[in-house]
């Protein structure tokens, strides 16, 4: 994808969102006085996370890693569709690589550390589940529209993110599915993660509930798997 074919980014789409969210409040209760015009918000945000999840489950389709999720690296195109950018640290998953209980020999500490999956920093084996655990925390942050781990320093970080298994804050307002879907995603155990067909039914059946349609669903990952 060539950047100057792309409106904007998640990052400027995050600023969009919470200036949207500070006119019509909160998530609370989805249909108080301005639930309607709350409801659309939020949907837009499912969805964009389901295009996502299902960009992700083309490329793992592929055996490919992609290693760097994160806001700056998802674009909007002028049709408003998701777009996968900057492929410079994705990785072919090879047969020859794999070690025991399906992990891979690949090099560590690669990607953005706050989205990082923990064996990635520790420079452990993994595989394409990291990905999941990157969907995770990026997921977190366009259901709360805050930055994930703000203000910590790296040694920060390391100490209570990746060695100590803190996470942030789930909101107990939200839906129990979504709430499990990022912890599942988060996991530190990696085999608890989820596939992204199955994240990709989680939000896919979150949104059919507040929609009672999930056709432009399944339109939205048509869209983002033949963008690629």
């Amino acid at each position: 994808v060539v950047l100057d074919r792309l409106y904007d980014t998640l990052t400027k789409r995050f600023g969009v969102w919470k200036k949207s969210k500070g006119k019509v409040g909160g998530m609370g209760k989805l249909r108080d006085m301005k639930g309607k015009k709350k409801e659309e918000l939020w949907i837009e945000r499912l969805l964009v996370a389901y295009d996502l999840a299902a960009a992700l489950r083309y490329l793992h389709s592929l055996n490919i890693v992609y290693r760097d999720l994160k806001p700056d690296n998802i674009g909007f195109d002028v049709r408003g569709d998701v777009k996968l950018f900057d492929f410079g640290l994705a990785k072919e998953i090879r047969p020859e690589e794999r070690l025991d209980d399906d992990l891979y020999k690949m090099s560590g500490n690669t990607g953005s550390l706050r989205y990082m999956a923990p064996e990635v920093a520790l420079e452990k084996p993994y595989n394409s589940s990291v990905d999941v655990y990157s969907f995770g925390i990026l997921f977190w942050q366009i259901v709360s529209l805050e930055t994930p781990f703000t203000g910590y320093s790296l040694n920060m970080h390391n100490d209570r993110v990746i060695r100590g298994g803190l996470r942030p804050k789930l909101d107990p307002k939200m839906s129990p599915g979504l709430n499990n879907l990022m912890k599942n995603c988060w996991s530190t155990e990696i085999h608890e993660r989820p596939t992204f067909q199955e994240v990709a039914e989680v939000l896919r059946n979150e949104v059919s509930v507040l929609r009672g349609d999930s056709e432009c669903i399944l339109d939205a990952s048509n869209r983002t798997a033949k963008s690629l």
